[in-house]
């Protein structure tokens, strides 16, 4: 017991890598479009460049109905640290519920987005309120590679 609570200590510092603490988060907001129109409840995942995404707070922001979206690091709160990221979106609307749980159909974007290992988008957050310029998709893949 003693070695599993040690390791669970020792790990415990690890999981706050990427965002640091919440002095180092920085306002980030940008749109999400797709043809034209916004895309309403995509789910937008930024992945610090040369990072380990296991030992990592997930970073990430949903798409308003405006086509807006602000990160937010964890449970630290809104914003992310400074750096280069990798950008992934996904985009799968609720299609139902089975046994309580939303049922989720497929990616509209039909995974060109949403490869954390082929990322087909980037962004940078620098130290101080980023407003993004805005993730323009298509059917026929990406329009901006940041």
């Amino acid at each position: 017991m003693r070695k599993v609570l040690f390791c669970l200590t020792a790990a415990l510092p690890l999981t706050a890598v990427s965002c640091g603490n919440s002095n180092n988060l920085y306002p980030v907001s940008g749109r999400v479009t797709l043809n034209g129109a916004p895309a309403t409840g995509a789910a937008v995942f930024f992945y610090r460049q040369g990072g380990d995404a296991m030992n990592e707070h997930m970073i990430m922001g949903l798409v308003q109905e405006d086509g807006s979206f602000e990160l937010v690091c964890g449970a630290l709160g809104k914003g992310a640290p400074p750096g280069e990221y990798d950008v992934v979106i996904e985009w799968k609307p609720v299609s139902g519920q089975s046994k309580g749980r939303p049922q989720h159909g497929p990616d509209k974007f039909k995974g060109r987005y949403a490869d954390p290992k082929h990322p087909a988008l980037r962004a940078t957050v620098e130290a101080k309120a980023n407003s993004l310029p805005p993730f323009e998709l298509t059917d026929a893949g990406p329009l901006q590679k940041r």
